[in-house]
């Protein structure tokens, strides 16, 4: 008790800072730290650059790289890619680990 946390401040979303406190708290955190793990080394950009986009840009809401990110970040949390996607969409932390 009386235990002081830092705030953490992300670097892929300079919007948003984690703070430990008394209320209710997500079990997905974890998202940001792999988030900043996959911007720095670069990983889902090079990923994406490798594949083959052939869907009609004026239809294309999502690029691959988010795409890939978010499988990634969903896999590594133990979510179901397809099945939980839309309920993640409702997460504010899974959303802003994945923007």
């Amino acid at each position: 008790m009386g235990e002081t946390i830092p705030t953490w401040k992300s670097t892929c979303n300079p919007s948003v800072s984690i703070q430990l406190s008394g209320r209710k708290t997500s079990s997905d955190g974890g998202a940001f730290l792999l988030r900043e793990i996959m911007d720095r080394s670069g990983v889902c950009e090079r990923l994406g650059q490798q594949l083959q986009d052939h869907r009609d840009p004026s239809k294309v809401r999502h690029s691959l790289t988010s795409q890939l990110r978010t499988l990634i970040i969903q896999h590594a949390q133990g979510w179901d890619d397809l099945s939980d996607t839309q309920l993640l969409g409702e997460d504010p932390t899974f959303q802003l680990a994945c923007r």
